[in-house]
Order: C-alpha cells, then sequence, then structure tokens
C-alpha cells in the first residue's frame, strides 16, 4: 500500500468519527403532571418494516406530559417550530424546554368546600361529585314553613250569643210551670289554641268564659235582667288519626279518637255562694265517620258518628250546699234558736257518669244536620246514721234510705249553616231534664217543661282574622252539640 493510500484511508476514519460526534442525544421527558393509565402498547419487535421513503411514525406521548417529546426523525416540523441548530441534520426537531407549572391559586374564604374531581380514565372526561352542603332548605322545609305561616295555631276561637226560651212561650207544649217560662241570652267566649298540631296527632287547650241575661221575671235569678258570670271551664283535648281510608275512596271513611280534661270553676254565683271548690271531668271519644254519596256529592257525603264517655266528680265544702258567710237562724223542735249554715237538706251529685252519641250529616252543601242524645247519671252521698242534738240529748235518725242516683236524659235537633264562614247560624230544640217528674212519674225523652229552642250565633274569630289580614285556613267543623244541656259533655 502505498503513502496516498494510507491518507486517503485516514481521511474517510475522520471524516466518520466528526459526523458521529455531531449528532445531538435524544432529549429526556419531562415527568408527568398527574398520574396517568400506561401508554400504549409500542409495536413487537418483529413486525414488518416501514416501506423505503415512507417517514417513521412518531411516537404517542403519554396524556397528561408536561412537556411535549421530540419529533421521530424524517418528521417534518410544524410551522413556527425554531429551526434546527448548526450540526443538526435537516429533518430533526430540536426539543422545547417544559413549561413551568402555574403557581397554585391564593387561597380566599370560601364559604363552601370546592367540588370534588375525580381522576379521568380514558377517554373519559373530567367527572364532578358536588359538594355537600349543610343547612340547605329542601322543597318539603319550605312547604311546611308555609303552611305554618298560613296555619292559625288559635283557629276554632268563637264567641257564641245564644237565645234560648221554653216552648211554652212559644205555644208548644201542653203542660204549663209559670216558674219555666224563660228566656234569656247566654254569651260565650271561647278561645282556643293547638299545642300540639300535626297531620294525625293534634293537642289543644281552650276555655269557656261567659255570663248570662234573664230577660223574662222568673225564679231563675235573683234581680230583674240581672247578669250573672257563668262557671268558667277549662279544657284540654288530645285527638288521634286511627286510620283513614285510601284507594278510590281516600278520606271518604275515616276513625278518630280523642281523650279530653275538664276543670270547671265555681265562678258562678250560685256555685260559689254553695261550698263548690271545683270539678274535674274525663273521658274517651270515639269519632267515626262512614261514606254516603261521597264528598264530590252536593249533599248526604257522609254521616259522622260520635260517641263519648265522662266521669266527673265534685270537690266541695260539703256533701250539701252550705255558706259560712250566710249563718241562717234556725230553731230546734226544742225551741232553741241555732245559727246554721247549711242551705238546702239534699246532697250535690258528688259524681257525675256521662254517656253520649252525635250523628252529624250535611243536608245540601254546607246545610248540617245534628242530633244527640245524652244520659247524665248523677250519684249523690249517701248519709249514714246520727243523731241531733235536742234539750242536751241524742235524737237518732237514718239516712241511708235517701235518693243517691238520679238520671237525667239530654235530647238535642238543630239546623247548621254558615255564613261566609265568618259567622254560624244553628237553630235547634233541646230537652234536658230529670227522668223522674215533680208528679212521680216518668218524662218523656224528647219533651218536658224544660224544653227550649235556641238560636246560636256563633263568631268565627280566627276566620274574621284571616279575611281582615289574608292569613290563616278554613276553621274545623264546630261542635253541634251547642244545647246547654250537652255543653258539658
Amino acid at each position: 500500500m502505498t503513502f496516498r493510500s494510507l491518507l486517503v484511508a485516514a481521511g474517510v476514519l475522520g471524516s466518520i468519527s466528526v459526523a458521529s460526534a455531531q449528532t445531538p442525544p435524544e432529549p429526556p421527558q419531562a415527568p408527568p403532571a398527574d398520574p396517568a393509565p400506561p401508554a400504549e402498547q409500542a409495536p413487537p419487535a418483529d413486525a414488518a418494516p416501514a416501506p423505503a421513503g415512507a417517514p417513521a411514525a412518531a411516537p404517542t406521548a403519554a396524556p397528561g406530559a408536561a412537556g411535549a417529546s421530540a419529533a421521530a426523525p424524517g418528521a417534518s416540523a410544524a410551522p413556527g417550530a425554531p429551526a434546527a441548530g448548526p450540526g443538526v441534520p435537516a429533518g430533526t426537531v430540536a426539543a422545547q424546554p417544559a413549561e413551568p407549572a402555574p403557581p397554585p391559586p391564593e387561597p380566599g374564604p370560601a364559604a363552601t368546600p370546592p367540588p370534588a374531581t375525580k381522576t379521568p380514565g380514558p377517554d373519559v372526561g373530567p367527572v364532578t361529585t358536588p359538594a355537600v352542603r349543610w343547612n340547605q332548605a329542601t322543597a318539603a322545609d319550605t312547604l311546611l314553613e308555609e303552611e305554618e305561616e298560613t296555619t292559625l295555631r288559635w283557629r276554632g276561637s268563637t264567641f257564641t250569643w245564644n237565645q234560648g226560651g221554653s216552648t211554652t212561650l212559644f205555644g208548644v207544649g201542653g203542660e204549663y210551670i209559670p216558674a219555666m217560662q224563660v228566656y234569656g241570652w247566654d254569651f260565650t267566649l271561647r278561645p282556643n289554641f293547638y299545642v300540639l298540631d300535626r297531620p294525625k296527632d293534634k293537642l289543644s287547650v281552650s276555655a269557656d268564659i261567659g255570663w248570662v241575661v234573664e230577660l223574662t221575671n222568673s225564679d231563675i235569678t235573683t234581680d230583674y235582667r240581672e247578669p250573672q258570670f257563668k262557671d268558667v271551664a277549662l279544657n284540654a283535648r288530645y285527638s288521634r288519626e286511627l286510620w283513614e281510608s285510601g284507594g278510590a275512596n281516600r278520606g271518604e271513611y275515616k276513625t278518630d279518637a280523642a281523650m279530653r280534661l275538664r276543670a270547671t270553676l265555681p265562678t258562678s254565683p250560685a256555685s260559689w255562694n254553695s261550698g263548690k271548690y271545683f270539678t274535674v271531668g274525663l273521658g274517651p271519644q270515639l269519632i267515626q265517620k262512614v261514606k254516603l254519596l261521597g264528598s264530590k256529592a252536593d249533599g248526604l257525603n257522609h254521616v259522622t258518628a260520635t260517641f263519648g264517655v265522662t266521669y266527673a266528680h265534685l270537690f266541695a265544702e260539703s256533701y250539701t250546699p252550705v255558706n259560712g258567710d250566710l249563718r241562717r237562724p234556725r230553731q230546734s223542735p226544742s225551741g232553741e234558736v241555732a245559727l246554721d249554715e247549711q242551705l238546702t237538706g239534699w246532697s250535690f251529685a258528688m259524681d257525675r257518669l256521662t254517656t253520649s252519641l252525635e250523628l252529624s250529616l250535611p243536608l245540601y252543601k254546607d246545610l248540617t244536620l245534628a242530633t244527640s242524645v245524652g244520659l247524665l247519671s248523677d250519684f249523690k252521698h249517701e248519709f249514714g246514721e246520727g243523731c241531733v242534738e235536742i234539750l242536751g240529748g241524742c235524737a237518732p235518725y237514718d239516712g241511708s234510705g235517701g235518693t243517691t242516683y238520679v238520671p237525667q236524659t239530654a235530647f238535642n235537633l238543630s239546623l247548621s249553616y254558615p255564613v261566609y264562614e265568618v259567622v254560624g247560624l244553628t237553630l235547634g230544640y233541646n230537652n234536658t231534664n230529670r227522668q223522674i217528674g215533680l208528679d212521680g212519674g216518668r218524662r218523656s225523652f224528647f219533651y218536658s217543661p224544660e224544653a227550649q229552642f235556641y238560636l246560636d250565633i256563633t263568631a268565627n274569630l280566627d276566620v274574621i282574622y284571616s279575611k281582615v289580614t289574608g292569613r290563616g285556613e278554613k276553621p274545623e267543623e264546630p261542635a253541634t252539640a251547642s244545647a246547654a244541656g250537652l255543653r258539658g259533655l
């Protein structure tokens, strides 16, 4: 080999070494910002090579990478990309530096926690979970608040003006007793308040406060047209819906139960002047609603039956009427005069058991017919054996043979009609008397000298308030047994 051949070979080897040294290494890839699913699987090694002259496919970048990876050799540069540096072969794009991560947002006064975002999977967009919010009003809560605003707790409060007169004053009845010829007015204020007001459970408290005025000159009052207070009654009533029909007859059949408590205070002159303290009554009540023609009919919709039992006990200073301030002089059989506080010789009805049944039927629209019957069983005190001091001695007597059970009957029939729901009119007939008459005979259940016709004009105070202010709702149906003999049942 000649020296010239050696020089040519050395030059070729040097050119190859310089070209290899100028080829830039592959830039490293930036780490992914968020965890990402594994990249697509690379083609197997034994795959067929690309045809000659075809550009090589660029590798697919992993999703979520912060920077762009280098392009494959032979790929054309994107428009606007920086040109290759000196010494870089044509068709090779220089790697761009990764973009810096944005700074974290400054914390602010977040009233509610931000929504939590789940990590998206392949080909799935971001999924946002609603954040938990506390003390947020729902539609049901809003309806309950609106019902509380429109429902008056003191609904059912009334003021009643009652006018009653004996039947003989109107020419009805054959037995005429001058002492029973009575016509008078009865005024009653009845405030009512619901302590518990739920759809199926209700607890209400009420009071009956009023006075009476007799416009005739009978033996009922001491003075002519003298107003007198009545006994004040304090009432509490708890009711519970036991059953209601569903389906096509929803609400047409209904069963309710109630428990009533009543305390009567002696505020009338006849009570406080006779030694009475108070009376306490307690008893259950059962109300049954039965469908007739249905609620969509104009009349005879349904009949409502109310059955009740009440037991009452009287607390008094003595078994007989007494008045300590009025001591009457009485003469004994020996001729001596002694002061005595006893007003009469008969006993109070210390216990009373009342059983009543009432039926209510809408005749046509708001016109309602009601009837009720009741049995008032009075139990008096049984006096035992004793003696009366006479001339320093003792005269024995036996009081065990006296009458201790006195039954009374009550019958009521009435028609009621509301006038624009503001005033209720009730025209009725009532007969409440002792079963045994003054002649010792048994009286009729439907008529006696004490029978009366009456007219009740009742102002619904809560409805009047609702009409003026626009608040409240339609009042509940008032009790139809408004006659004097059935008011305390």
